[in-house]
């Protein structure tokens, strides 16, 4: 299924590694945060953006969904 969604996208080198969708924007900006001041402190290799983004999700094992790919 397609649609849109807030995606908190993880960008190392330029390139997408990973991405998370969020129901609300406040929701992407607090993870956002929370995982800048915790985790990474590296500036030139890694950025972190929330972005209102057009994904395909599915739903796995655990009935949960998830995103599959973004679609450009």
């Amino acid at each position: 299924m397609v649609t849109e969604t807030i995606t908190l996208i993880l960008y190392l080198s330029g390139h997408v590694a990973e991405h998370t969708a969020y129901e609300q924007l406040s929701k992407c900006l607090k993870a956002k945060r929370t995982i800048e001041r915790n985790l990474y402190k590296d500036t030139g290799t890694v950025r972190y953006s929330c972005e209102s983004k057009t994904v395909e999700i599915a739903k796995g094992p655990d009935n949960e969904t998830y995103i599959v790919k973004i679609v450009e």
